[in-house]
């Protein structure tokens, strides 16, 4: 059976998301001639990400889960990430379904009462 971008398993997610994180951090901390091929690749793992979404309200469907939990970093840390650095890599622009997610997430209210407060 062929297997499309579509149909990715949730342990081909969570090492998908594992892979973003480093490549964001990356894009940040990296001398100019470096940051560049990791902002393209944070942005291939991110389009897998919203094309996984797509008209899903979490990962899983309608509530969260696993891939919703390890996608912490993405939903709650990368908007003060970007705001502290200056960089704008995640916009509803570029990924409107990821940033539908990032606010379905932060605002669920059993993610809510457990996040730190944003100051």
């Amino acid at each position: 059976m062929k297997r499309t971008w579509k149909q990715y398993s949730t342990l081909e997610l969570l090492a998908n998301i594992e892979q973003c994180m480093p490549a964001i951090w990356q894009i940040m901390w990296s001398k100019e001639n470096q940051r560049e091929k990791a902002i393209e690749e944070a942005i291939q793992h991110l389009k897998t990400l919203e094309n996984e979404l797509k008209d899903k309200r979490f990962f899983g469907g309608e509530t969260i889960g696993l891939v919703d939990i390890a996608a912490n970093f993405i939903g709650f840390w990368l908007g003060a990430v970007q705001e502290a650095s200056g960089m704008e890599l995640v916009n509803k622009e570029r990924f409107p379904v990821l940033c539908r997610w990032i606010d379905e997430y932060v605002n669920c209210s059993v993610v809510k009462q457990n996040l730190p407060p944003k100051r």
